[in-house]
Order: C-alpha cells, then structure tokens, then sequence
C-alpha cells in the first residue's frame, strides 16, 4: 500500500467525522480499542525493526558460506532472506507496513466515533475521563511470548483514588 493510495476504511472514518456513522459502545470498549491499537503498533514497529535487521545481516555472518563465491546457493539463499526481511514490495517490512497502517485507520475510525460521543454526551465524557486517569502512564507492551490463545489477560488499573 502506497502513501498516495486510499486507505481500506478512509471512508468510514470520514463518515464519522462528519456524523454520519455511528457505533455504541461502551466507554471502556472506545478507551481499551485506542490503548490495544498503540500497543500493537508497538509490536509491529518492533517486528519490522527486527526484519530491517535481518536484510542488513553481512553475508560473512550467516554461517553457510554465503561470503564465499563458490557457494552460489548460499548467496542466493542469504540474498532472498535479506530481500525477504527488507528490500521489496512483498518483504516482512513492507507488509508489516501496511498492517500499521490498517491498525492506525482503525484507530482513528474509533477515535473519531468516540469524540463524537465525548462531544454530546457528558456522563460518556466524565466516564471516558475517569477511564483514561485510571490506565498506567506507560503502555505494556505485548509479550508474544506470554501470551496464550483464548486466555484473555486484562490491562492493570491503578487503584482508585479518593
């Protein structure tokens, strides 16, 4: 996906930012989905560092001869790791990209959803607020290494004060 191609949901966001669509939600739901998206961006941020990593890899460092011109078939198979990592249209980098970009238009879209409900609404208003003043300052980030499939592990709330 390039920078001057229309995003998946560009209009359902411009939708809902000019009123035109809605989506109920409770409080909680607007402030965890706006959270979730900033830490998977996260994650995918540090995914494509890690392929960007690979595809800088000299080849003397792969381990399969890959700096020895003899080895052709190493060179070719260092070369498209490189490329896979970072280098071309379908690399891990590029791809990872777009699902940046795809989880940004989705926060947005609910960002957007949200104002409109904070602008009408107060009692959503204070309750959004007293969400937001309870989440920790810095995000957790996403551990693939603890996470459990179906085992949901829900953000720690610092206590509520006075």
């Amino acid at each position: 996906m390039s920078e001057n191609e229309t995003r998946p949901i560009a209009n359902l966001i411009t939708d809902a930012r000019e009123g035109r669509l809605g989506l109920r939600m409770e409080p909680e739901d607007f402030v965890y989905i706006d959270r979730d998206c900033e830490r998977f961006k996260l994650a995918i941020r540090a995914m494509q560092h890690e392929a960007q990593a690979i595809s800088e890899i000299d080849k003397a460092q792969w381990g399969i001869g890959a700096d020895n011109a003899i080895l052709t078939s190493a060179q070719t198979l260092v070369d498209r790791f490189r490329t896979k990592g970072k280098g071309s249209d379908n690399s891990i980098h590029a791809i990872l990209e777009d699902h940046f970009r795809i989880v940004e238009d989705i926060q947005t879209l609910h960002r957007e959803i949200r104002q409109r409900y904070v602008d009408a609404d107060a009692d959503f208003a204070a309750r959004v607020n007293k969400i937001l003043a309870r989440l920790p300052e810095q995000l957790t980030p996403i551990d693939p290494a603890q996470s459990k499939p179906g085992v949901g592990q829900p953000e720690v709330l610092a206590p509520e004060g006075p």
